[in-house]
């Protein structure tokens, strides 16, 4: 089940396929592994999506094409599934929305009326979206989809797409971690974490747990232990040590200085696979069946 739109031009003003072409592969986060087919991936986010061009046989007894007057058939095409979290749209449509500015295109949406035209921004995203809630209730058991809280997800999703900027603000000498998705055991819920190396300088992101990786001296060996703690606990004790920034909190190396003792004394409610298991971002949504 997708969401699929259709690019066409002004008869009087045709754009051509390579052009077409060059500019999707000029884009960000932009592959093409098969012949006429992009695909958009940010391995940041793991937001991903499809354009692709169709080779139309206009001497097809069978087919049925579309003739819009004034109008002229691209044959390139956009198309975003359903049973994905919402922030899929909301990295997806703009990349239209600039196609179709840059390039002069027309839309032609079959989900909406069947004719070209212009839509303003941020429509598809709406329309997306209230079709994406319907089809991930209807497919969240047959699918096994797994829940996540919208305003989680969509804050995920701001951090991961900012996650290398904050890298290349704070430098190499500060960890910025990436943001995890783990289902609880027994449970359609997913919550999110992100790991913490031995105290060391930290970007820490809003995120249900931390991953703690201690490194403890012995005296003729050195003991590694990892486990969750929740973000509520760690802040119990460290928080003071933290530095409120715009969506996160940061820890300096003076700070992390201070701590290390403290840090490796941290009680862990049990590792990952005590907890629950791992889950793919495209297993995940923000309803479940019998949600209003």
């Amino acid at each position: 089940m997708s969401y699929d739109l259709n690019f066409y031009t002004k008869s009087d003003k045709p754009v051509s396929k390579s052009s077409i072409k060059e500019y999707l592969e000029g884009l960000p986060n932009m592959r093409s592994d098969e012949k006429d087919q992009w695909i958009y991936q940010n391995d940041d986010t793991g937001v991903h999506c499809r354009f692709e061009y169709i080779e139309i046989d206009e001497d097809d007894p069978d087919l049925e094409a579309d003739n819009f007057e004034g109008f002229e058939d691209t044959n390139f095409s956009f198309n975003l599934n359903f049973g994905r979290p919402h922030f899929f749209a909301k990295e997806c449509f703009p990349i239209v929305e600039q196609i179709v500015e840059d390039l002069g295109l027309y839309i032609l949406n079959y989900q909406d009326e069947a004719e070209p035209k212009k839509y303003e921004n941020g429509y598809f995203e709406k329309q997306w979206e209230k079709s994406n809630l319907s089809s991930s209730k209807l497919l969240f058991k047959e699918a096994e989809l797994s829940f996540l809280e919208l305003g989680k997800s969509n804050y995920s999703w701001k951090y991961s797409l900012n996650r290398k900027n904050l890298q290349y603000q704070f430098g190499e000498s500060t960890f910025v971690p990436n943001i995890y998705y783990i289902q609880k055991k027994n449970s359609s819920e997913v919550e999110t974490f992100c790991i913490w190396p031995q105290h060391i300088p930290l970007v820490l992101p809003k995120v249900d747990f931390i991953l703690i990786q201690k490194s403890i001296k012995k005296l003729f060996r050195t003991k590694k232990e990892s486990g969750l703690i929740p973000y509520s606990d760690l802040m119990a004790q460290f928080e003071i040590h933290f530095e409120d920034q715009e969506f996160f909190k940061t820890i300096s190396q003076k700070e992390a200085g201070k701590i290390g003792r403290s840090f490796n004394e941290l009680k862990l409610i049990g590792s990952i696979e005590d907890y629950g298991e791992l889950v793919a971002i495209d297993k995940i949504v923000n309803v479940r069946t019998g949600d209003q």
